[in-house]
């Protein structure tokens, strides 16, 4: 008779049977879908299970690695830490470790290509028997992705790194051309100032030079006259004080010649080398073939023996002075070490006047070429390095100077170069005084009724007739009724028409009369005026000499 608990059990294991297959199916499907491998390992890490996905990635069929050690799959250099990695894992008691949870690693493919990947792995146990269960994921494009945007990143930074460096210093351009530019207006408003006042001092000089003049055949001691003379002495310092200003304001007439520097230079440094004492060595540093210059061959002068000055006091406890000559391309329009403004690129001959000295802070280096800036306490007119940069500005050239304290300082005098013409010789003026030969008339045209009157009187003692008129407008009435050979007049005439405008008119309907301008400061335009217009103009102060020679010089001139 059958058992009917067998037969009662029957169906319920052919449905957990069932069950299992299903299951089976299930999982199955699902590894061979899985686009990561999937591999089954036993306890001797021999694969028993290999996924199609992991086919893919290796490059080896099921058949090739069922049963063969997992080592065939793990590079080389890796395969006894990873031996260690096992053991380790399995010693743990953790079930599972996820992708992520450890370092990258590196697999081999069948063609022996090494690839990064990601892992996870769990341990599973049935009775005895330990099986590990292996899915890996190929990382080979993110890795390549991520060293590409690594790159990308990098080269980003350089590019910010390099735009945040070019606008640090175009701003630090930018700056420094403000600076410049307000240094430079600065000078110009200086230099307008002092040209205004150098022009009221030479009105009063011109009075002043003139009245002793007329004084001294008045007085007959030598006690009087040498009074006289040492007044007639302060006069001409204070002319030259003015002329000194006016050089500064670039308004100062100058002869300008074609110039050898290094000879000039030679000659400078013989006479440097008998005055600046034994503590202080002169060496001169010419350059050969050195272009030539036009300048004002005085004033060159000048403004290197101020330089060199500038560098003995510089240099109490002794040093050296350095004069460089040399042939310069000025390529930039602000070099960082010019503190007067922006300059002019072009060829120019350079003159360099170094020292060994204590130099300046950068406060005072900015004030250098300043008028009246001194730092020598009660010594000289603080004029000396604003003339030389008048000298310079008004001959078409500049300055730069560069000075750190405790070593010294270095003044460039930049000139331009002179392409054409050959070096000129000037000549020595007559000492006597040319009077009129035949009583010409003279027309004195001035609006400051002292100077007017002075004026007067000196043209009266060359032997001259002399007229007067306060203005233009009064000048033309006299020249409209009554012959003039000469009209002698001031440029600025208050309102009405200047100077300049009533030569003109002369030359338009008084033709046969000559023409002779005078003026305490001759701005460039004025000068541009004479130029083009040809007339002759006599910058005051003025001696006796040199009225007569400009009178006699006008009435001979050709019209």
């Amino acid at each position: 008779m059958p058992d009917r608990n067998v037969e009662a059990a029957d169906p319920r294991a052919a449905a957990a049977e069932q069950e299992l297959r299903r299951t089976n199916a299930k999982v199955a499907a699902i590894l061979e879908i899985a686009a990561d491998a999937i591999i089954a390992l036993d306890t001797d890490m021999h694969i028993t299970q290999f996924n199609d996905g992991a086919a893919a990635m290796f490059g080896y069929t099921r058949d090739e690695l069922i049963g063969r050690r997992l080592d065939l799959l793990i590079p080389e250099r890796f395969r006894s830490s990873h031996g260690t990695h096992v053991r380790s894992f399995a010693a743990s008691g953790v079930a599972s470790r996820r992708m992520g949870e450890r370092r990258e690693i590196f697999a081999l493919r069948k063609d022996g290509n090494e690839f990064p990947a990601e892992a996870s792995i769990a341990q599973l146990r049935f009775e005895d028997e330990r099986i590990y269960l292996v899915v890996l994921r190929d990382v080979t494009e993110r890795k390549r992705t991520e060293a590409l945007l690594a790159q990308h990143n990098l080269e980003l930074e350089a590019r910010v790194a390099e735009r945040t460096k070019a606008l640090v210093e175009e701003s630090r351009r930018r700056e420094e051309a403000q600076a410049a530019l307000i240094q430079a207006q600065r000078m110009e408003a200086f230099g307008q100032l002092t040209g205004g006042i150098a022009h009221d001092f030479n009105n009063l000089l011109t009075i002043v030079l003139g009245n002793l003049e007329r004084l001294e055949p008045a007085l007959a001691g030598k006690e009087e006259r040498g009074q006289l003379q040492r007044a007639a002495d302060a006069a001409q310092m204070g002319a030259r004080l003015t002329g000194r200003l006016l050089s500064f304001a670039r308004r100062r007439p100058l002869a300008p010649s074609v110039l050898n520097v290094n000879d000039l230079v030679l000659g400078i440094a013989e006479l440097l080398k008998r005055s600046l004492g034994e503590q202080i060595t002169l060496t001169t540093v010419l350059a050969g073939n050195l272009w030539p210059t036009k300048a004002d061959a005085s004033e060159l002068e000048n403004a290197v023996l101020n330089l060199a000055i500038n560098a003995r006091d510089a240099m109490p406890a002794g040093g050296k002075l350095v004069i460089e000559t040399g042939n310069v391309t000025v390529a930039a329009t602000a070099p960082d070490a010019n503190p007067t403004g922006p300059v002019t690129a072009g060829d120019f001959m350079r003159i360099s006047v170094s020292d060994t000295g204590i130099g300046m802070s950068p406060e005072i280096l900015q004030r250098a070429f300043e008028p009246f800036f001194t730092t020598k306490e009660g010594r000289g007119t603080g004029l000396g390095l604003s003339t030389i940069y008048g000298f310079a500005s008004q001959s078409g050239g500049h300055v730069t100077m560069e000075s750190e304290q405790g070593k010294g300082t270095t003044v460039n005098l930049f000139l331009p170069r002179e392409r054409e013409g050959r070096a000129e010789v000037g000549i020595e003026p007559d000492a006597s005084v040319p009077l009129s030969e035949n009583a010409e008339t003279v027309l004195v045209v001035e609006d400051d009724p002292r100077v007017r009157e002075l004026s007067l009187q000196r043209v009266e003692g060359l032997g001259y007739v002399a007229l007067e008129a306060q203005n233009a407008a009064a000048a033309i009435a006299i020249l409209e009724k009554q012959h003039v050979d000469l009209l002698f007049s001031d440029i600025g005439l208050g309102r009405g028409m200047s100077g300049f405008e009533l030569a003109r008119w002369v030359r338009r309907n008084r033709p046969g009369t000559k023409v002779l301008l005078t003026t305490g400061h001759a701005s460039g335009v004025a000068a541009e005026e004479s130029t083009r217009d040809g007339f002759q103009i006599l910058h005051k102060p003025y001696n006796r000499l040199q009225l007569a020679a400009a009178l006699q010089d006008a009435l001979s001139a050709k019209t």
